[in-house]
Order: structure tokens, then C-alpha cells, then sequence
């Protein structure tokens, strides 16, 4: 009988210990930013570094841009939290911004805990000059995407980080110079050539001295599509974009949802019930401050007047009455479950599936 409780009580001591180790982990988070990277052009070019990203966590290639398809309105869409007319970003200059009222969202990390150290890492001046005099934190100037990858690399090794974003600005330029088009090779192979140096990135943040007590939430998303030679409007090609969360504790998902129209284009009419089903830009802004404030709630972003919610606590069993009664197929073969409604498909891995 000693023997027994002796067994029982290691046992308790050494859960006990794992689960402190678990919550006691340092809460990062890792923004990839691709500019100009079209969701079906993602979808048909090779990269297998994001499709493994996407195999740890919450994925859409359906997360439809409310906004203006302008790289500047993205942006700041995406890192403040809020749509074009709170931010008031009208175009690539940022200019006549409401960053005071909305900051980047380091900026409001900052007041939880005023040590945190975030940095942004990008060769696209405009952004860079902006948030770095809008308080995002440390900002770094690279000359290309291969700079920004290094610099990224190099700052990686400081354990005095809590936010990292690299932008990737090469997907964009090719989409601009020879065409945003699934048959355009330059710019199926530039995103290609971002999924490898986004390898090295994670390599590097893998083999931080202290990873294995760090607890990093990658985030990443683009700021609009492309049609032809150029962006800025109102088509599919332009407003369908994706988004990607991926981490430790994140159910295995990816969701399909219909076109809920547009905030900025008035003659593509906003469906509000059909722009909760699937995750949105503003969206990333909120799912990062969740993760390093885990206390906070959709409530509370409510509060701070946001646009975005987190989807940290995404789970198919809690889906809104509004989605409509959903059909449950498992898929035994594939290891999943498909989850289907008139407005939304989600498909889940079994093991993250609780009936």
C-alpha cells in the first residue's frame, strides 16, 4: 500500500510539474506578412513550409478583404485590429491616419506588460518609417526580402523578443511587374521562393537557446490580392485573400466560407452573419494580443472598439446558431471531419474533434 501511494504521489508530482512548465511558457508571437499573395495562387504553388504550418492549426483560403485592396488600408487593417473607417488609411502613405486612437497593436501589449520588445523587419519604406514613428517598437530596415530573412535570422537569436514580423514585399513586386495571374510563372515561383526563406526563418526560431520554454503563435495573412498588373478594387481576385494561425494548442481546421461582400465598395453589399464564418485580417491584431494576454476576451476587444476577434478559442461543437444546423461527415480514410452548412464548410483532424 506505501509502494502504491508512493507511485501515486510521483505520479501527481510529476503532472503537476508538467503542467507548470506548460502554462509557465513564454507567450511570442511570429507575424509572416506576404504582400500581394492571391489565396488561389498560394493554393496552386509549391510550398511545403506553409502547407506544414497549416497542418498546426487554423487555416482559410476564403478570408475575404472587407477593405480597400491597397497595400497601406491592408496593413494597417491587419496590425491595428479595426477596418478603413476608423483607421482612415486612404492610401500607400498612411496619410490623415487615426493611429492615435488605433494603434499597431504592440502598442497596446505594451501597457500590459511595458518591458515587451516587438520588432518589424521589411524593405517597404513606407510601412517601416510609419510604424516605426507610431510606436510599433523596434523597426528594421532591409534592402530585399533575402536582407529582411537575415535580419530576421540575426534578431531571432536575442532572447529579448516578444514580437517578431518580417514582410516579404517580393510576391507583390513580381504581381505588379508581370501580373497577378495563376499562369504567370514569376509569380507562382515568388511565392515559392518566400515558402523557403520562410524555412530558414523557422529554422532560426526553433533553435532559439530557450524554445523549448517559449510558447510562439505564428500568424500570417496578406494584405489583398491582385488583378492583372495591379490591385486596389473591387474583383474576387483581388478580395479573396488567407489566413493562417499556428500553434501549440490550436485545433487543426480549415475553413471555406462565402463572399460576405465589402465595407469599402458600396456596390458590393456587406452580409454581416456571413462575415463571422470565416477569420479576417483584422482578425490577426486580436488572436495576437489573445495569445500574449491570454486573460483577455472577445468582450474585451469589443471594449477597445476593435473590428477583429481572436480565434484562439475556435471550435466547431460552439458554432453560432446563425451558421445554420451543420451536416457532420467523418472521414475515416482522410482522418477528418467534414462539417458542411449553406454558408460554410470547416474540415477538421479527427484527434481535434470532440463530439
Amino acid at each position: 500500500m506505501i509502494t502504491y501511494l508512493k507511485i501515486i504521489i510521483s505520479l501527481l508530482v510529476f503532472f503537476t510539474t508538467a503542467f507548470q512548465c506548460i502554462s509557465q511558457k513564454q507567450h511570442k508571437v511570429l507575424i509572416l506578412g506576404i504582400d500581394g499573395c492571391r489565396s488561389d495562387a498560394l493554393e496552386l504553388a509549391n510550398t511545403p513550409t506553409i502547407d506544414s504550418l497549416k497542418s498546426t492549426g487554423i487555416f482559410s483560403y476564403t478570408s475575404w478583404h472587407l477593405g480597400k485592396t491597397k497595400s497601406g488600408p491592408g496593413w494597417s487593417s491587419m496590425l491595428t485590429g479595426v477596418w478603413d473607417s476608423k483607421h482612415r488609411v486612404n492610401d500607400n502613405q498612411f496619410t490623415n491616419n487615426n493611429f492615435s486612437i488605433y494603434p499597431f497593436f504592440p502598442k497596446i501589449y505594451k501597457k500590459y506588460n511595458p518591458s515587451s520588445q516587438a520588432y518589424m523587419v521589411i524593405g517597404w519604406k513606407s510601412l517601416y518609417e510609419n510604424a516605426k514613428k507610431n510606436d510599433w517598437g523596434n523597426c528594421v530596415l532591409g534592402k530585399n526580402d533575402n536582407d529582411c530573412v537575415q535580419k530576421t535570422i540575426q534578431l531571432l537569436k536575442n532572447e529579448n523578443v516578444d514580437i517578431v514580423m518580417i514582410h516579404f514585399d517580393a510576391v507583390d513586386f513580381n504581381g505588379h511587374t508581370s501580373g497577378f495571374e495563376l499562369d504567370n510563372p514569376k509569380y507562382i515561383h515568388a511565392i515559392e521562393k518566400v515558402d523557403s526563406q520562410i524555412k530558414s526563418v523557422l529554422f532560426a526560431l526553433k533553435s532559439r537557446a530557450n524554445y523549448k520554454n517559449e510558447d510562439w503563435l505564428i500568424l500570417s495573412s496578406t494584405d489583398h490580392g491582385g488583378k492583372g498588373l495591379n490591385h486596389s478594387g473591387n474583383s474576387i481576385q483581388e478580395r479573396r485573400i488567407w489566413w493562417l494561425a499556428s500553434g501549440e494548442n490550436l485545433p487543426v481546421v480549415e475553413i471555406q466560407s462565402e463572399d460576405p461582400g465589402s465595407l469599402f465598395y458600396p456596390e458590393n453589399k456587406y452580409n454581416e452573419n456571413l462575415a463571422e464564418f470565416s477569420p479576417s485580417i483584422v482578425d490577426l491584431a486580436a488572436t495576437a494580443l489573445h495569445h500574449l494576454i491570454p486573460e483577455l476576451t472577445n468582450e474585451d476587444f469589443a471594449t477597445m472598439n476593435f473590428d477583429g476577434r481572436s480565434w484562439l478559442n475556435f471550435s466547431v461543437e460552439h458554432l453560432s446558431a446563425q451558421w445554420g444546423k451543420p451536416t457532420v461527415n467523418e472521414d475515416k480514410l482522410a482522418h477528418e471531419i467534414k462539417i458542411e452548412s449553406p454558408y460554410f464548410k470547416v474540415k477538421q483532424k479527427l484527434n481535434n474533434y470532440k463530439k
